[in-house]
């Protein structure tokens, strides 16, 4: 690009200023910066070919001028500068210039990967983009002098042989780019730093101290806590009876080996929730499966007491369809049960799940009964001292894969006291399921287990829950919709459709009708656990023989049954179901 000037005037005479270059005598422009060469030229300025020097015209005079490129701060016009050389002589032919360059039009980035064009030359040479952004310089670095742009050209800086003054005289080591000064006293306000430090490090120490004295006494607290509790709930005590009585089986948990067997009581693991507390599954280290109930609250401060006497005796209970129970943790306000994990679920689940009573037979109804009143005629009148249970329901039995009945969650359940008076305690249990004697006088007996037992019987035959909130009101009550319909004789109605046809409507009735002597509002008139369990293996032996009885001939009957009269295998042999059934149950009734 170039710029073309001239100087001219408005008239024949010149007047040029001091101070001024407007064009008279004396002409300026900026150069820019996207200039890229710089020439000057002296024109002609018309056709008269008239030329002004000096302050006069004359024809056909050569004009004489000059041109200077120079800062612009650093040049001011004077009059006695035309036509003469004062201005040379003033500045002996040397005037101020500012160079503001750069190499190429890439940036530093792109520049240093083209080797051979790249202008840093020098191993202690630096590349610096150019402010305007285009193009690049290059410096020394630090502790070096010299020119970037040669091989070699930055040398190192001799600090110890150059700074006035010296930094450390006598002490002073040069090194590459620096230098070192290893005697050399601290500044004056490096007292002040090590002083800060050293407090700081302090405040440091003193915080992590009293951090690590308060998490030691809070473990300490804690453990304590732990002691006390185990000592509350006859931890001592139970330790004492458990070497002495070697092979129980029964073991004492720590809270630790419960947390990580459940991953921290994680939701993922919870079995079931109930009004005792919540059962989560886990897995030991060996591997083994438990069941873990950490029980919502103690009853009171005497049941605390007694209470690791009581796991002990329940850790004795060795009956097959009640479930077994493995252990405790006692170091907890609350202790948590450690029982052997059923993994098939509750008998609600098998009766009111999905498929609900679908597909299930009379024959394994009848046999989950047996053995769950088995199991509580155990803890009534073979277990020493005698359980009650407390919560009978279907939902505290579980079944294995074979539909065998295990009876679980003590969590309700007390020791029979030799003391009747005793026997108070506070209302508990699930509705639907509870003794109306147990509501009205607050003693919890055998007989309440029985009333629970009725209910879950019920269950069995009709399908349906104990207790619905949705229904009519008088059909709320499993048990009062199921009265109701034997006082009417019409109990063949609420009984389950899928056993009515193919079962035989005596063993029904009867089964039926053991249900509502379970659920005779006057306790003493209920049946013992022991009796019940006693008529339903009974009802189940009974069935067992009329599941084929026109495949066997008499013979084969009168072995099975015993000696019978003529008239009774002839009965038998016709296929007379329901008198069959008293056949049989009268012979029963005779080996009794």
């Amino acid at each position: 690009m170039q710029n073309v000037l001239g100087c001219r005037t408005q008239s024949n005479i010149l007047t040029a200023r001091n101070g001024f270059c407007d064009g008279d005598g004396c002409c300026q422009v900026a150069l820019t910066s996207n200039m890229s060469d710089y020439d000057v030229n002296f024109n002609p300025m018309d056709n008269t070919t008239e030329y002004y020097t000096n302050g006069s015209s004359t024809d056909g005079a050569e004009y004489c001028g000059y041109a200077v490129m120079m800062e612009a701060t650093a040049f001011q016009f004077r009059t006695a500068y035309l036509n003469t050389t004062l201005f040379w002589d003033e500045n002996t032919g040397r005037v101020p210039v500012i160079l503001n360059w750069v190499v190429g039009d890439e940036t530093c980035d792109a520049a240093s990967k083209k080797v051979d064009s790249y202008a840093c030359r020098s191993n202690n040479s630096k590349c610096i983009d150019s402010s305007n952004g285009i193009g690049y310089l290059c410096n020394c670095t630090d502790g070096y002098d010299g020119n970037p742009y040669l091989t070699d050209g930055c040398q190192d800086i001799d600090e110890c042989a150059v700074n006035v003054p010296r930094p450390c005289p006598g002490h002073c080591t040069n090194m590459p780019g620096n230098y070192s000064c290893p005697d050399e006293k601290p500044p004056s306000y490096s007292g002040t730093v090590v002083l800060v430090v050293g407090l700081s490090t302090g405040v440091v120490i003193v915080v992590i101290s009293i951090t690590c004295t308060y998490l030691i006494l809070e473990r300490k607290k804690l453990a304590n806590i732990k002691h006390k509790n185990f000592q509350q709930h006859g931890g001592m005590l139970l330790l004492q009876e458990i070497s002495l009585k070697q092979g129980t089986g029964f073991s004492i948990f720590r809270e630790a080996e419960l947390i990580e067997a459940t991953d921290k009581f994680s939701d993922k693991n919870i079995l079931g929730r109930g009004g005792h507390g919540t059962v989560y599954k886990g897995t030991l280290k060996d591997g083994s499966m438990i069941a873990i109930k950490r029980c919502v609250s103690m009853a009171n401060e005497q049941q605390k007491k007694e209470f690791g006497k009581e796991m002990l005796i329940l850790s004795q209970i060795n009956h097959k369809n009640i479930v077994k129970l493995l252990g405790c943790c006692l170091e907890v306000e609350v202790p948590m049960l450690v029982y052997e994990f059923i993994p098939n679920g509750t008998l609600f689940q098998f009766i009111h799940g999905d498929n609900g009573c679908y597909n299930i037979p009379f024959s394994t109804r009848l046999h989950i009964a047996l053995e769950s009143a088995q199991a509580l005629a155990y803890l009534h009148s073979w277990a020493s001292p005698p359980i009650l249970h407390g919560d009978v329901k279907s939902s505290n039995i579980l079944l294995d894969e074979n539909f065998a009945a295990t009876v679980s969650d003590f969590g309700a359940s007390i020791l029979a006291p030799a003391d009747k008076s005793q026997f108070m305690t506070l209302v508990q249990g699930t509705c639907g399921y509870l003794d109306p004697e147990y509501m009205q006088t607050c003693h919890l007996t055998d007989k309440s287990d029985v009333y629970s037992f009725g209910v879950v019987l019920l269950e069995l035959l009709t399908g349906k829950a104990a207790f619905n909130l949705e229904g009519p009101e008088n059909e709320r009550s499993l048990s009062l919709r199921f009265l109701n319909a034997m006082k009417e004789d019409r109990v063949m109605d609420v009984i389950d459709d899928q056993i009515k046809s193919d079962s035989d409507t005596g063993l029904l009735e009867e089964v039926a009708e053991l249900a509502k002597q379970c659920l005779e509002m006057v306790g003493e008139r209920r049946p013992s656990m022991s009796d019940v369990a006693e008529k339903l293996d009974r009802l189940s032996k009974v069935m067992q023989h009329l599941w084929v009885p026109a495949q066997r001939d008499p013979e084969e009957m009168e072995s099975l049954l015993g000696e019978s009269s003529v008239a009774s295998l002839e009965m038998i042999s016709t296929g007379n179901f329901s008198m069959e059934r008293r056949i049989v149950q009268g012979l029963l009734e005779s080996e009794r």
